[in-house]
C-alpha cells in the first residue's frame, strides 16, 4: 500500500510540474551522443549574448567542441555605434580581422555556425571566419538569432562563401527566446541528425 501511495504521489507531482509552465531550461536532459555525422564544431559570433546562449544550449545537448569568434577590433557596446559599423562592413563586404583561429579545422566534418542577423545578413565576423578556411565537402548547419526577420539572407550568404559545402536545414531563434529555446534547438538537432 505504501508503494502505491508513493507512486501516486510521484505521478501527481509530475502532472502538477508539467502543467505549471516549467521552462525548457529547467528540464534536465541526459548527455546525448553525437550520431554518425563525424566530429562536429560549434562556431559562433555573439554581440549581445543571444547567439551565445543558443550556442551554449547546442553544446550542452551535443557535447561538441565550441569556439566563439572574436574580432581583433572589438565592437562598441553602444548599439548605434555597432549598427553604424556593421552597416559599413556589410555594404562594403568588409571582413573584419579575427583573433579566433581553429588550427585543426580539417578534423571536423560538420560545423554548426551561429550568427546574429544584422541588416538581414550574416554578421561580418562569421563571414570572415568562413572565408578563412577551405570548407569543401563539410556540412554546415546554420543557426541565427534575430529580431523578427528569421534567417533573412544569412543562409544565402553562407552559400556564397562556402559554395562547395553542404548546407543543412537552418534554425532561427527570436532574440527574445534565445535563453528559453532548448526544445526548439533539440528538435532541430534531431532533424539534422546531430542528436538522436
Amino acid at each position: 500500500m505504501k508503494m502505491i501511495n508513493l507512486l501516486f504521489t510521484a505521478l501527481l507531482f509530475c502532472i502538477v510540474s508539467c502543467s505549471s509552465g516549467i521552462s525548457a531550461e529547467e528540464i534536465p536532459t541526459p548527455d546525448r551522443p553525437t550520431t554518425e555525422a563525424g566530429k562536429t564544431l560549434i562556431v559562433y559570433f555573439s554581440w549581445s549574448g543571444n547567439t551565445r546562449a543558443v550556442a551554449n544550449t547546442i553544446q550542452e545537448l551535443t557535447g561538441c567542441d565550441i569556439v566563439e569568434i572574436e574580432v581583433e577590433e572589438p565592437y562598441s557596446s553602444v548599439y548605434n555605434e555597432v549598427t553604424a559599423r556593421a552597416r559599413q562592413e556589410l555594404d562594403n563586404d568588409i571582413r573584419p580581422a579575427l583573433v579566433t583561429q581553429v588550427e585543426n579545422i580539417d578534423e571536423y566534418d560538420t560545423l554548426i555556425v551561429g550568427t546574429p542577423i544584422w541588416s538581414s545578413r550574416l554578421a561580418p565576423p562569421v563571414k570572415s571566419f568562413l572565408a578563412m578556411y577551405d570548407l569543401t565537402g563539410k556540412k554546415i548547419a546554420p543557426f541565427c538569432t534575430h529580431g523578427g526577420s528569421g534567417t533573412a539572407q544569412s543562409v544565402n550568404n553562407i552559400r556564397s562563401v562556402c559554395p562547395d559545402s553542404e548546407i543543412l536545414q537552418s534554425l532561427a531563434i527570436s532574440s527574445s527566446q534565445a535563453k528559453n529555446a532548448r526544445i526548439s534547438i533539440e528538435r532541430w538537432l534531431q532533424t539534422i541528425g546531430l542528436v538522436e
